[in-house]
């Protein structure tokens, strides 16, 4: 399974607009970062970032290959890219909209009728379901400032997304357990900065020992962080040589 990080910002890019702090100063790419898409296997998107338009461009993505989308919750940074998805053109059948009942009924408000563009599934939590032949995925339930999900999915391994998160419910962690890859949010570093409704990378430090997974990347980096290279030296060294800090442009295979 191929993953490539299209965003690996939180719900504004970095650099950010006027600022002339240290991350927005610096001069290495991996701190320019644009909002959170995930793509798999160069057809299947989850969540769709206001900046699905060029990162399609800057990675050469062909937008007639993406048969899903998977949709983690209904905030904008996560779904404003809808409206250029939803006008594809020479699209071979419409593109497959996943998302669980409470998210897609926010979707329908928020998109309208872009949202008829799509093909709907709505999908229940916990739930096993399944694209094409041998590719698996359950949303799990995760506490958030409104109704989100992390994203599991398995085709020869299995891997969880969680972009957006402040807590996971033991309910919830038991079905985050044994996997080879865990994509956690990372807005800040620490309590200072911490916005509403998301874990600290120091919190998720201790997440990612708990879930006993083989890696574990940051995304959704925030602005009250610091330089890539600093983050990576800071979750090695509170953490383990399993953590690391993902950057749009990455790509790896699970």
């Amino acid at each position: 399974m191929n993953i490539l990080f299209l965003g690996t910002s939180s719900g504004w890019p970095l650099p950010r607009l006027g600022c002339k702090c240290d991350i927005c100063a610096s001069q290495d790419q991996k701190d320019r970062r644009l909002r959170p898409s995930l793509l798999i296997n160069k057809s299947i998107l989850i969540d769709a970032s206001p900046d699905i338009y060029h990162q399609f461009e800057k990675y050469n993505i062909d937008p007639t290959e993406i048969t899903h989308i998977l949709i983690t919750h209904a905030h904008h940074d996560h779904i404003s890219g809808l409206y250029d998805l939803s006008h594809i053109y020479n699209v071979r059948r419409k593109i497959e909209l996943i998302a669980s009942q409470g998210t897609m009924n926010a979707l329908r408000i928020k998109m309208g009728p872009s949202l008829f563009r799509f093909r709907n599934r709505e999908i229940k939590p916990f739930e096993k379901n399944q694209i094409g032949s041998n590719l698996y995925f359950w949303f799990v339930p995760v506490i958030h400032t409104i109704e989100a999900y992390a994203i599991k999915i398995k085709q020869s391994r299995p891997f969880v997304y969680a972009p957006e998160f402040r807590k996971i419910l033991p309910s919830s962690k038991k079905y985050l357990g044994n996997i080879d890859l865990a994509i956690i949010d990372g807005s800040s570093k620490t309590f200072r900065g911490q916005a509403k409704g998301h874990e600290t990378i120091e919190e998720g430090l201790r997440l990612g020992k708990e879930l006993a997974a083989k890696k574990v990347l940051f995304t959704n980096i925030g602005h009250i962080t610091d330089g890539h290279e600093a983050l990576v030296n800071f979750v090695k060294e509170n953490g383990s040589h399993k953590f690391g800090i993902a950057f749009d442009g990455l790509e790896i295979k699970v």
